[in-house]
């Protein structure tokens, strides 16, 4: 047992290089592959539950150890706090994964063996979405970003990324039905499966809808440490502005989450209204982050605010734990003596909001971690016809994350042939065409500017609609199978 335990560690560990920036994607059928192989030798559940958990401990140690980096250096928290809360979170996806080896061998391999190659990818589904729900979820590094690049890719309009994961999951069943069996229709389902992959990328479920906008993004490439300091507001403010009095040409000029440091209540005279009226005085639009404050109600919400011809604020909806507000804070007010985060006392933008439009182009507009959740981006779908998304990545430092990130935003464009724009503070700044490709991109860590002409689309995709329903799914196939394993149990 404990030599299978090594190997599933090990794949595990290698399930990150499936993903940005490495982008080997045959990885991610492979490794759970050889994970399904050793399941086939095991029994007890206790064995079971083991194996998936070890090998998730391999797979988010080394795809989100990065949580370490952001709490650490600029959360300020003690390193044994820091250390902590990674490894809790590390251990908690770790567990989704063996509780859904456990529920398909309790369930399938033992009482319904004839379907158990259809019954993971339902079961592994089901996980990722609970992963992407509890505690207000954490869905990253799910299976189907992977598949940006590959033959699946095609699937994603139909099913999103949660399908794309059930997908690859069956692909690397019938790869092991093939390797114990030399059956010979698991291959032919494979090609047939990744044939129909690049045929459905070719096809447009959406279309062109009125005239392209001219765009820039101004990434700024602040330094974290200098971000709230007093001291530095002007230095920053020029930072942006002076790039900005160059691109007035452009439709829209689009700055980062919070580029602006300070309270709008604090900045309306001096800093937002001269603003506007020079974007206003140039026919032109800036988008740009601000805390915008209720000193009245001392409310605080992390917002894009739009000034210029066109005129709109956005509040943020789904904030990040900890780092923008504490849960359960009567339990864990305590955190905050821990992790000095600026500006971690937010409050959620309401669920129904004016949408902001540009030239008669409607703009669907999130704000960091919220382009992780696809439930999110479709609040503005099938309205929006270019979707925004505006970051400060600079908390990952050099890690992994912000290109998983860029590849996650990807994916929201791939679901919904929508365009992005996606502006970041310290990069990976870029355009995103419709069908997930990157049209332009910045360095990280560099001062730049970028612009392009954006076409917007209307229409839905069909994951537009089944998005609506893989809630309900999910909670039936979960539902089902622990139903299913009661009547059984109780029958043998």
């Amino acid at each position: 047992m404990f030599v299978s335990l090594l190997v599933a560690f090990a794949v595990g560990a290698s399930m990150p290089l499936a993903f940005s920036p490495f982008n080997f994607w045959p990885i991610v059928i492979l490794s759970p592959a050889i994970l399904f192989f050793q399941l086939s030798y095991i029994n007890q559940r206790k064995h079971v539950f083991l194996l998936g958990f070890v090998y998730g401990l391999g797979y988010f140690g080394f795809g989100v150890n990065w949580i370490y980096n952001s709490l650490h250096v600029y959360g300020h928290a003690p390193p044994l706090v820091a250390g902590g809360l990674t490894g809790l979170m590390i251990v908690t996806l770790s567990l989704f994964i063996g509780t859904a080896l456990v529920l398909y061998k309790k369930l399938m391999l033992r009482y319904l063996a004839r379907w158990a190659v259809w019954s993971l990818p339902l079961i592994w589904f089901s996980m990722e979405w609970l992963k992407g729900w509890v505690l207000t979820g954490f869905p990253w590094l799910s299976l189907g970003y992977a598949h940006i690049n590959s033959p699946l890719a095609g699937y994603a309009s139909l099913v999103g990324v949660y399908g794309l994961s059930s997908l690859s999951i069956l692909l690397s069943l019938l790869l092991v039905n093939w390797k114990q069996n030399r059956n010979s229709l698991s291959l032919v389902l494979i090609f047939c499966i990744g044939l129909a992959g690049f045929g459905l990328k070719k096809i447009n479920w959406t279309e062109e809808s009125g005239e392209p906008l001219n765009i820039t993004m101004i990434q700024g490439n602040i330094p974290q440490e200098m971000k709230w300091r007093r001291d530095d507001r002007q230095k920053i403010l020029d930072t942006y502005w002076d790039a900005t009095k160059l691109n007035w040409s452009s439709d829209l000029v689009v700055w980062p989450e919070v580029a602006i440091p300070g309270r709008s209540e604090d900045l309306q005279e001096e800093i937002l209204l001269p603003m506007s009226m020079q974007a206003s005085e140039n026919n032109s639009n800036l988008l740009t982050g601000i805390v915008v404050s209720d000193w009245m109600k001392r409310e605080y919400y992390n917002s894009m605010m739009l000034m210029g011809d066109h005129q709109g604020v956005y509040h943020k909806r789904h904030l990040v734990p900890f780092g923008e507000y504490y849960p359960f804070r009567q339990l864990l007010s305590f955190m905050k003596s821990y992790i000095n985060i600026p500006m971690s006392d937010m409050k959620a933008g309401p669920d129904e909001q004016p949408m902001m439009s540009v030239n008669a182009v409607k703009l669907g507009v999130s704000i960091c971690y919220e382009d992780v959740f696809s439930r999110d981006i479709n609040r503005d779908l099938p309205a929006a016809n270019i979707l925004v998304n505006t970051s400060n990545d600079a908390w990952f430092g050099d890690s992994l994350a912000p290109h998983q990130h860029l590849e996650i935003a990807q994916m929201r464009s791939l679901e919904t042939e929508r365009p992005m724009v996606r502006s970041t503070n310290t990069g990976q700044s870029a355009f995103i065409d419709y069908k997930g490709a990157i049209i332009d991109i910045t360095d990280q860590f560099k001062a730049q500017t970028l612009t392009a002409e954006i076409q917007g689309r209307s229409g839905s995709t069909p994951f537009i609609y089944f998005a609506k329903i893989q809630s309900w799914l999910a909670f039936l196939i979960l539902g089902l199978s622990i139903l299913m394993i009661k009547v059984v149990s109780r029958k043998s």
